[in-house]
Order: structure tokens, then C-alpha cells, then sequence
């Protein structure tokens, strides 16, 4: 600001408070608060040694690749989290952290050699890493079955919540959809507000239309009535790949499908007191509304397998989930 003549400073400073305001906003608060976590813990680490700031100026490149590589293993150690040993991915994500911001202010990162190449004794050291982390053990994909018994299971209740739950397994199946987009959003603290942790945004009621004979079904329309829709589309707002203003197209394959399925949903959250607004996880239960979980997936596709004897065919419980 003092480049700026005085009285263009106000208009100066407006500019920048805009543009570091869209910087800000073109991450998830997630990413932002990652970074934030790792950059402080990296001004700390610096600050051990005499005459180092955080922006390595003034040293070698070998003491840089010293100081680079220390950290890393300092944070391999949990020593940033909750104490326990990380996988080399988030070692990965305390280097990116250091390597962001180091660009954010316009100077070249200290991590890379090219751009998306590490210097060799980061690379090295995050390829030892890695030889010593337990491999990664997906998911195992499960057959159309286990959505079907979890929605059978959830309608032997009448608690509402489990029924919910049984809906929901039906959409994410046929629909392809990942837990975040029709389970409770993750929420963290940015600027001293609770906001949505990804870019993922759940599907809503208004994101949803049913169709029957080429026409489009009111979604206010009775149960009764929904339930003969035969085909619904769900609208994509602004999803984890990118994907915006696209749709998902399903055709009905009977009362134990997904566009059945969206029909409970959209009328459950309708009938009480919800709006276009409100998200295909909500679920009005004990006179207040609460959202379905990750967790809850997870918990009743896993009783699902069991139910279903899935396990004399190789399917562990423990390896199946909402990713599944």
C-alpha cells in the first residue's frame, strides 16, 4: 500500500481485500484450512533455528532440502495431528501446503525441482515413505442385492430414520452417487462460521424431478401418486469432479429402486414441513429434523452383508461401505 498514492489508497485496498476474497473462495474451506494448519506448523518448525524464516531466504539449496525433508518426517510422526504415524499422502499434504503458499506470495517453491516433479531428496524421502505404509485395501464392490435387503431391513421398522436409510441405499446405488452427495455434509469453522468442508453440494428436493408417459410429475404430488412415476432425474449442482448442470437419469425398476426410493424421500421431507431447499438426507424424526450419516451407510450396508450371508462368497463386512 505504500506504492499507492493517497487518495487512491482506499480504492487500492478495496481491490486487493476483493481479490484475496476470491483467492480465498477458490479452495474449500477444507483445503484452505489444511494449508493454514501445515503453514503454521512450518513457521514453527523454522523458527528452531537461528536467522531461517518460513520463506528459506538467504540459504543453500542443500540446508533448504535439509530443513524440507526434516519437516516432512516430522509430520510423518503425527506430530501435526492427533500424535500417531500418518501415510505418506498426508505428509504429501503438509509439503503441498508449504509449496502453496510459497507460490500464493509469488515466489518459486522450494519443494519442486519442475512443476509436479519434487526435488530428488523430497522424492526419495516420500518414496521411503510410502515402501513402508501398509498397502491401501478398497472397498469391495457389492451386487445389487445388498441395496435391496438394506431397504427391506429398513421397512420392517417404522422408526422413519431407518427407512431413510434404506432410500438412500437405493439411490447410491443406482444412481452411482458418492457418500458426500446425499449423506449429512461435512462441516468445518472458516472466519469464525460453520461452512461446508468440500465443493460438494448434497442433492436438495428442488434438484429432483420424476417424470411418468414423457410428463413431468409434480413432486408435491401425493405418494401414492409419485410412487408411479417411471422415470426421475436428480440435477448436479457442483460436485467433487467438476461436474455442474448436469443430470442423472434413472428409469423405475419397481418399489425396491431408486426413483421409488427418491419418491419417499421427497414426499417424507414435503409432507413435513421441509422445502426445495432442504437436502435428501434430512429425515423429520422425534418432532426435529437430523440428517442421515456417512456413518449410518456405512453401519447398514455392513448389516446388510450379514443379513444377506455374504461372507461364505468372500464378502467381509468389515471391507464393504458406502463406497461399495
Amino acid at each position: 500500500m505504500a506504492r499507492a498514492h493517497s487518495p487512491s489508497k482506499l480504492n487500492v485496498a478495496c481491490d486487493v481485500l476483493l481479490a484475496w476474497r476470491a483467492i480465498a473462495n477458490g479452495v474449500t474451506a477444507s483445503t484452505a484450512k489444511t494449508r493454514h494448519k501445515y503453514w503454521q506448523a512450518w513457521c514453527k518448525y523454522c523458527a528452531q533455528f537461528n536467522n531461517i524464516d518460513p520463506y528459506l531466504t538467504n540459504i543453500s539449496k542443500p540446508e533448504k532440502a535439509i530443513l524440507i525433508t526434516g519437516f516432512a518426517s516430522r509430520a510423518r510422526t503425527g506430530a501435526f495431528g492427533l500424535g500417531n504415524q500418518v501415510k505418506v499422502s498426508s505428509v504429501k499434504d503438509a509439503l503441498a501446503a508449504i509449496s502453496k503458499t510459497f507460490q500464493l506470495v509469488g515466489q518459486q517453491s522450494p519443494i519442486y525441482e519442475n512443476e509436479g516433479e519434487y526435488i530428488l531428496p523430497v522424492k526419495r524421502c516420500l518414496e521411503g515413505f510410502r515402501r513402508e505404509d501398509p498397502p491401501t485395501i478398497p472397498q469391495l464392490a457389492v451386487p445389487i442385492a445388498v441395496p435391496e435387503e438394506l431397504a427391506k431391513l429398513s421397512y420392517c421398522s417404522n422408526c422413519q430414520l431407518q427407512q431413510a436409510i434404506g432410500d438412500l441405499g437405493l439411490i447410491g446405488f443406482y444412481y452411482l452417487l458418492r457418500s458426500g452427495e446425499y449423506t449429512k455434509p461435512r462441516m468445518v469453522k472458516q472466519n469464525g462460521k460453520m461452512v461446508p468442508a468440500t465443493r460438494t453440494r448434497q442433492f436438495r428436493v428442488g434438484d429432483i424431478g420424476f417424470f411418468k408417459n414423457n410428463k413431468v410429475l409434480p413432486r408435491r404430488s401425493p405418494l401414492k401418486e409419485l410412487l408411479t412415476a417411471d422415470s426421475a432425474t436428480m440435477k448436479i449442482s457442483n460436485q467433487k469432479n467438476g461436474r455442474m448442470g448436469q443430470t442423472l437419469h434413472q428409469q423405475s425398476t419397481g418399489t425396491l429402486g431408486a426413483v421409488a426410493g427418491l419418491a419417499r424421500r421427497v414426499h417424507h421431507i414435503l409432507a413435513n414441513g421441509g422445502d426445495e431447499s432442504s437436502v435428501i438426507c434430512d429425515v423429520y424424526f422425534n418432532k426435529q429434523w437430523i440428517s442421515v450419516t456417512g456413518s449410518n451407510m456405512v453401519h447398514a450396508i455392513r448389516e446388510s452383508v450379514k443379513s444377506l450371508n455374504l461372507q461364505e462368497n468372500g464378502y467381509d463386512p468389515d471391507m464393504v461401505g458406502a463406497h461399495s
